[in-house]
Protein backbone atom coordinates (compact mmCIF):
# COMPACT_ATOMS: atom_id res chain seq x y z
CA UNK A 1 0.00 0.00 0.00
CA UNK A 2 1.49 3.28 -1.07
CA UNK A 3 2.27 5.86 1.99
CA UNK A 4 0.47 8.95 1.14
CA UNK A 5 1.88 10.89 4.34
CA UNK A 6 2.36 14.30 3.10
CA UNK A 7 6.32 14.82 3.16
CA UNK A 8 6.20 18.46 4.12
CA UNK A 9 4.50 17.63 7.43
CA UNK A 10 7.23 18.12 9.66
CA UNK A 11 6.98 21.77 8.32
CA UNK A 12 3.66 22.36 9.14
CA UNK A 13 2.91 25.40 11.50
CA UNK A 14 3.34 24.86 15.29
CA UNK A 15 2.27 26.61 18.22
CA UNK A 16 4.28 30.18 19.02
CA UNK A 17 2.95 31.04 22.15
CA UNK A 18 0.43 29.98 24.98
CA UNK A 19 -2.03 32.92 26.15
CA UNK A 20 -4.60 32.52 28.65
CA UNK A 21 -7.89 34.72 28.32
CA UNK A 22 -9.72 37.53 30.39
CA UNK A 23 -12.77 34.99 30.60
CA UNK A 24 -10.19 31.52 31.97
CA UNK A 25 -13.32 30.01 29.97
CA UNK A 26 -15.81 30.47 32.06
CA UNK A 27 -18.76 31.83 30.49
CA UNK A 28 -18.45 28.52 27.41
CA UNK A 29 -19.56 24.89 27.45
CA UNK A 30 -17.30 22.48 25.66
CA UNK A 31 -19.24 23.40 22.58
CA UNK A 32 -17.61 26.61 22.08
CA UNK A 33 -13.91 26.20 23.62
CA UNK A 34 -12.01 23.34 24.62
CA UNK A 35 -10.39 24.68 27.73
CA UNK A 36 -7.30 23.05 28.95
CA UNK A 37 -6.47 22.66 32.28
CA UNK A 38 -3.76 25.18 32.95
CA UNK A 39 -5.81 27.41 31.05
CA UNK A 40 -3.25 28.39 28.52
CA UNK A 41 -4.39 27.92 24.77
CA UNK A 42 -1.92 27.29 21.85
CA UNK A 43 -1.70 30.10 19.48
CA UNK A 44 -0.26 29.26 16.08
CA UNK A 45 0.74 31.96 13.50
CA UNK A 46 -1.48 32.82 10.45
CA UNK A 47 -1.20 31.26 7.78
CA UNK A 48 -0.76 33.00 4.15
CA UNK A 49 -4.98 32.64 3.79
CA UNK A 50 -5.43 33.88 7.01
CA UNK A 51 -3.38 36.87 5.96
CA UNK A 52 -5.28 37.52 3.14
CA UNK A 53 -8.64 37.17 4.92
CA UNK A 54 -7.59 40.04 7.83
CA UNK A 55 -7.12 42.16 4.59
CA UNK A 56 -10.57 41.77 3.20
CA UNK A 57 -12.63 44.61 4.33
CA UNK A 58 -16.07 42.79 3.62
CA UNK A 59 -14.83 39.78 5.79
CA UNK A 60 -13.70 42.45 8.64
CA UNK A 61 -16.70 44.20 8.68
CA UNK A 62 -19.40 41.08 9.43
CA UNK A 63 -16.63 39.69 11.45
CA UNK A 64 -16.54 36.37 9.33
CA UNK A 65 -12.23 37.49 8.95
CA UNK A 66 -11.72 37.45 12.70
CA UNK A 67 -14.03 34.16 13.39
CA UNK A 68 -11.78 32.13 10.42
CA UNK A 69 -8.79 33.37 11.84
CA UNK A 70 -8.84 32.25 15.54
CA UNK A 71 -10.55 28.72 14.44
CA UNK A 72 -7.42 28.33 12.27
CA UNK A 73 -4.74 30.02 14.63
CA UNK A 74 -6.43 28.49 18.18
CA UNK A 75 -7.70 25.07 17.21
CA UNK A 76 -9.34 25.08 21.11
CA UNK A 77 -11.78 27.58 20.05
CA UNK A 78 -14.63 25.85 18.09
CA UNK A 79 -17.25 28.60 18.22
CA UNK A 80 -15.28 31.84 17.55
CA UNK A 81 -18.96 34.31 17.05
CA UNK A 82 -19.70 32.92 20.55
CA UNK A 83 -16.42 34.00 22.43
CA UNK A 84 -16.77 37.55 24.89
CA UNK A 85 -15.39 40.55 22.99
CA UNK A 86 -12.70 40.88 26.04
CA UNK A 87 -11.57 37.24 24.83
CA UNK A 88 -11.45 37.63 21.22
CA UNK A 89 -9.36 40.89 21.64
CA UNK A 90 -6.85 39.04 23.34
CA UNK A 91 -6.77 36.01 20.99
CA UNK A 92 -5.72 38.83 18.28
CA UNK A 93 -3.80 40.15 20.02
CA UNK A 94 -1.59 36.89 20.46
CA UNK A 95 -2.05 36.12 17.38
CA UNK A 96 -0.14 39.11 16.24
CA UNK A 97 2.73 38.06 18.69
CA UNK A 98 2.51 34.48 17.31
CA UNK A 99 2.56 35.63 13.61
CA UNK A 100 5.00 39.05 13.57
CA UNK A 101 6.71 38.59 16.44
CA UNK A 102 6.81 40.34 20.06
CA UNK A 103 6.64 43.55 19.45
CA UNK A 104 3.67 45.60 17.98
CA UNK A 105 3.84 48.81 16.58
CA UNK A 106 0.92 50.89 17.13
CA UNK A 107 0.06 54.31 16.09
CA UNK A 108 -2.00 56.99 17.81
CA UNK A 109 -2.30 60.71 17.68
CA UNK A 110 -0.86 63.42 20.31
CA UNK A 111 -3.39 65.00 22.52
CA UNK A 112 -1.39 68.50 22.18
CA UNK A 113 0.09 69.00 18.65
CA UNK A 114 -2.24 66.26 16.83
CA UNK A 115 0.51 64.29 15.28
CA UNK A 116 0.32 60.86 14.52
CA UNK A 117 2.68 59.06 16.96
CA UNK A 118 4.15 55.60 16.54
CA UNK A 119 5.24 53.69 19.31
CA UNK A 120 6.24 49.33 20.09
CA UNK A 121 4.01 47.26 22.49
CA UNK A 122 5.39 43.99 23.79
CA UNK A 123 2.78 41.11 22.97
CA UNK A 124 4.35 38.98 25.91
CA UNK A 125 3.55 41.89 28.45
CA UNK A 126 0.50 42.90 27.64
CA UNK A 127 -0.38 38.92 27.73
CA UNK A 128 1.37 38.38 31.27
CA UNK A 129 -0.79 41.86 32.87
CA UNK A 130 -3.91 41.79 31.56
CA UNK A 131 -7.26 41.23 34.08
CA UNK A 132 -9.23 38.79 34.38
CA UNK A 133 -13.16 38.73 34.51
CA UNK A 134 -14.97 38.05 37.20
CA UNK A 135 -17.28 35.13 37.49
CA UNK A 136 -20.72 37.58 37.71
CA UNK A 137 -21.04 40.74 37.72
CA UNK A 138 -24.46 41.38 39.98
CA UNK A 139 -26.68 44.10 41.66
CA UNK A 140 -30.03 44.45 43.50
CA UNK A 141 -32.79 46.30 42.17
CA UNK A 142 -34.81 48.83 44.92
CA UNK A 143 -37.70 45.97 43.95
CA UNK A 144 -35.63 43.37 45.27
CA UNK A 145 -34.36 41.67 41.40
CA UNK A 146 -30.89 39.78 41.67
CA UNK A 147 -29.79 40.79 38.07
CA UNK A 148 -26.89 39.06 37.00
CA UNK A 149 -24.95 40.22 33.90
CA UNK A 150 -21.67 38.86 32.19
CA UNK A 151 -20.11 40.35 29.20
CA UNK A 152 -21.50 41.00 25.63
CA UNK A 153 -21.00 38.83 22.89
CA UNK A 154 -18.27 39.35 20.20
CA UNK A 155 -21.65 38.62 17.28
CA UNK A 156 -22.78 41.80 19.34
CA UNK A 157 -19.73 43.77 19.09
CA UNK A 158 -19.69 42.64 15.19
CA UNK A 159 -23.39 44.41 14.94
CA UNK A 160 -22.16 47.16 16.81
CA UNK A 161 -19.09 47.85 14.14
CA UNK A 162 -21.81 47.23 11.06
CA UNK A 163 -24.40 49.66 12.70
CA UNK A 164 -21.75 52.26 13.47
CA UNK A 165 -20.46 51.93 9.68
CA UNK A 166 -23.98 52.39 8.27
CA UNK A 167 -24.16 55.45 10.81
CA UNK A 168 -21.48 57.04 9.54
CA UNK A 169 -22.26 56.40 6.04
CA UNK A 170 -25.59 57.97 6.45
CA UNK A 171 -24.37 60.66 8.20
CA UNK A 172 -22.21 61.52 5.66
CA UNK A 173 -25.42 61.24 3.12
CA UNK A 174 -27.60 63.18 4.79
CA UNK A 175 -25.32 66.30 4.88
CA UNK A 176 -26.22 66.60 1.18
CA UNK A 177 -30.13 66.17 1.89
CA UNK A 178 -31.71 69.57 0.96
CA UNK A 179 -35.28 68.97 2.23
CA UNK A 180 -35.06 69.79 5.76
CA UNK A 181 -37.95 67.19 6.51
CA UNK A 182 -36.67 64.24 4.70
CA UNK A 183 -33.13 65.07 6.24
CA UNK A 184 -34.96 65.01 9.66
CA UNK A 185 -36.35 61.96 8.99
CA UNK A 186 -33.02 60.23 8.11
CA UNK A 187 -31.14 61.56 10.97
CA UNK A 188 -33.98 59.76 13.32
CA UNK A 189 -33.55 56.50 11.63
CA UNK A 190 -29.97 56.34 12.35
CA UNK A 191 -30.78 57.63 16.12
CA UNK A 192 -33.10 54.56 16.28
CA UNK A 193 -31.06 52.14 14.63
CA UNK A 194 -28.46 53.30 17.48
CA UNK A 195 -30.85 52.93 20.32
CA UNK A 196 -32.11 49.94 19.12
CA UNK A 197 -28.38 48.32 19.31
CA UNK A 198 -27.70 49.81 22.72
CA UNK A 199 -30.82 47.96 24.02
CA UNK A 200 -29.55 44.69 21.96
CA UNK A 201 -26.34 45.11 23.86
CA UNK A 202 -28.13 45.24 27.59
CA UNK A 203 -30.37 42.18 26.64
CA UNK A 204 -27.19 40.30 25.65
CA UNK A 205 -25.53 41.28 29.06
CA UNK A 206 -27.93 40.12 31.49
CA UNK A 207 -27.62 36.55 31.94
CA UNK A 208 -30.13 35.27 34.33
CA UNK A 209 -33.03 37.39 36.85
CA UNK A 210 -33.51 35.74 40.56
CA UNK A 211 -36.77 37.20 42.47
CA UNK A 212 -38.84 36.02 45.27
CA UNK A 213 -42.08 34.57 44.53
CA UNK A 214 -43.75 33.92 48.40
CA UNK A 215 -40.88 31.43 49.52
CA UNK A 216 -39.70 30.48 46.71
CA UNK A 217 -36.60 31.73 44.47
CA UNK A 218 -37.76 32.50 41.15
CA UNK A 219 -34.57 31.99 38.35
CA UNK A 220 -35.54 33.36 34.64
CA UNK A 221 -32.73 33.04 31.83
CA UNK A 222 -34.83 32.87 28.93
CA UNK A 223 -34.16 34.94 26.72
CA UNK A 224 -37.39 36.16 25.00
CA UNK A 225 -38.61 37.10 29.10
CA UNK A 226 -35.23 38.74 30.04
CA UNK A 227 -36.21 40.99 26.59
CA UNK A 228 -39.62 41.38 27.41
CA UNK A 229 -38.62 42.45 31.34
CA UNK A 230 -35.56 45.54 29.79
CA UNK A 231 -38.31 46.23 27.33
CA UNK A 232 -40.65 47.50 30.65
CA UNK A 233 -38.73 48.00 33.26
CA UNK A 234 -37.48 51.18 34.67
CA UNK A 235 -34.68 53.09 33.23
CA UNK A 236 -32.43 53.63 36.44
CA UNK A 237 -32.64 49.30 35.74
CA UNK A 238 -30.84 49.78 32.08
CA UNK A 239 -28.66 53.03 33.35
CA UNK A 240 -27.04 50.09 36.52
CA UNK A 241 -26.55 47.39 33.75
CA UNK A 242 -24.60 50.36 31.07
CA UNK A 243 -22.49 51.06 34.14
CA UNK A 244 -21.84 47.14 34.07
CA UNK A 245 -21.25 46.86 30.62
CA UNK A 246 -19.33 49.86 30.52
CA UNK A 247 -17.04 48.44 33.69
CA UNK A 248 -16.62 44.86 31.92
CA UNK A 249 -15.37 46.19 28.44
CA UNK A 250 -12.36 47.73 30.27
CA UNK A 251 -10.93 44.24 31.67
CA UNK A 252 -8.54 42.04 29.69
CA UNK A 253 -5.54 43.35 27.85
CA UNK A 254 -4.77 46.79 29.13
CA UNK A 255 -5.49 49.44 26.44
CA UNK A 256 -3.92 52.56 27.79
CA UNK A 257 -0.33 53.19 26.53
CA UNK A 258 2.36 55.64 27.41
CA UNK A 259 3.14 56.98 24.61
CA UNK A 260 6.30 59.78 23.36
CA UNK A 261 5.34 62.90 20.78
CA UNK A 262 8.76 63.66 19.85
CA UNK A 263 7.75 66.82 18.00
CA UNK A 264 6.77 68.08 21.33
CA UNK A 265 9.12 67.08 23.54
CA UNK A 266 12.36 69.17 24.35
CA UNK A 267 16.15 67.62 25.10
CA UNK A 268 15.09 68.48 28.73
CA UNK A 269 12.36 66.75 28.71
CA UNK A 270 10.40 64.32 26.80
CA UNK A 271 6.84 64.81 26.24
CA UNK A 272 4.85 61.54 27.29
CA UNK A 273 0.97 60.90 27.57
CA UNK A 274 -1.26 58.24 27.75
CA UNK A 275 -3.55 56.77 24.84
CA UNK A 276 -6.27 54.98 24.32
CA UNK A 277 -4.64 52.34 21.56
CA UNK A 278 -7.15 51.02 19.07
CA UNK A 279 -6.72 47.18 18.58
CA UNK A 280 -9.38 47.37 16.01
CA UNK A 281 -8.38 44.19 14.06
CA UNK A 282 -9.78 46.63 10.58
CA UNK A 283 -6.73 48.35 11.00
CA UNK A 284 -4.77 46.63 13.85
CA UNK A 285 -4.16 43.71 10.90
CA UNK A 286 -3.98 45.62 7.51
CA UNK A 287 -1.49 48.40 9.57
CA UNK A 288 1.15 44.83 9.73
Amino acid sequence: MADNTNPLVGHFRSPKLYANIPSEGKFYSSDVIDMPENLELAIFPMTAKDEIMMKNPDALLNGEAVATVISSCVPAIKQPRALVSNDVDTLLIAIQGATYGDDIEINTTCNKCQETVSGTVSVETMLSTMSILENTYSFTTSSGLLIECKPYSYETSVKAGLANFRTERSLQSIASIEDEVERLSAFTNNFMELANLNFEILVDTVSRVTLKQGEETVVVEDRAQIREFLENCESAVGKQIEKFVAQMANIGINKNMLMTCETCSTEEKPYEFESMVNFNPVNFFTAS
